[in-house]
């Protein structure tokens, strides 16, 4: 009976063992739009830096605990799912964490991601023919280090208007994030000028599933039910 029972807890073991550590491994990137340097775990492996990328490569566990640290600060602790074969893009906003894209890592046995959150396009084997490329807002994504300068600019406006003037002149050759139009909105110190430049944003930004974080940041709830029912309109 003994024998029978530890045969039993030793098959739950290398269960749980093997649903945690993958053969096949997976990739985890992360984007921390607000300025700063910072330390980030995932798991027992560390990455340092002052350019808000962060990239994991060779993740084998399914569950590995993902730490962001800011100086002598834990700004955040939490558990992640990954998926063997597949990069997984993070951003942080405010402390809150939001997946941006899934990507599968190979194409056609062949390795198909960029650098950080999109496809090389060179991934067909000839085997099968390559489709044709497909638009993708994602491309014009600003990087940490671009936004920063913006941003620092930005801050330095007095005014709406002027706030507003950045923000056009950006917006014709890049997109911004949700967490980084939420940065841009909060500057604004009227809601109906917030609202407006809100909408417009909204037309471009690169994860509009994650928009709806910026409905916190009206200051009446007049605004923020408008927004929200812009958000609705198909």
């Amino acid at each position: 009976m003994k024998k029978t029972i530890f045969l039993g807890v030793a098959m739950l073991f290398a269960t749980l063992s093997f649903a945690q550590n993958n053969r096949r491994s997976a990739e985890v990137f992360l984007e921390i739009v607000n300025p700063g340097r910072y330390t980030v775990y995932l798991d027992e492996e560390i990455v340092s830096s002052a350019t808000g990328r962060f990239r994991f490569y060779d993740v084998y566990n399914s569950a590995p605990i993902l730490s962001i640290i800011q100086g002598d600060t834990v700004i955040l602790k939490q558990q992640i799912s990954v998926t063997p074969e597949q990069r997984l893009v993070l951003s942080l906003d405010n402390r809150s964490l939001i997946t941006l894209k899934q990507l599968n890592i190979f194409r056609n046995r062949q390795y198909a991601l960029d650098d950080f959150d999109g496809y090389t396009g060179a991934f067909n084997t000839g085997i099968v023919p390559a489709m044709p490329p497909q638009p993708d807002p994602y491309y014009r994504l600003l990087s940490p280090e671009a936004f920063q300068e913006f941003y620092t600019s930005y801050k330095k406006s007095n005014f709406d208007s002027e706030r507003v003037r950045l923000i056009n002149a950006i917006s014709k050759n890049a997109s911004f994030s949700s967490s980084q139009s939420k940065l841009i909105l909060k500057t604004f110190t009227f809601d109906e000028e917030r609202l407006k430049i809100a909408k417009s944003l909204y037309q471009t930004v690169v994860d509009p599933q994650n928009y709806f974080t910026i409905a916190e940041i009206f200051e009446f709830p007049y605004y923020k039910d408008e927004f929200l029912k812009y958000l609705e309109k198909p």
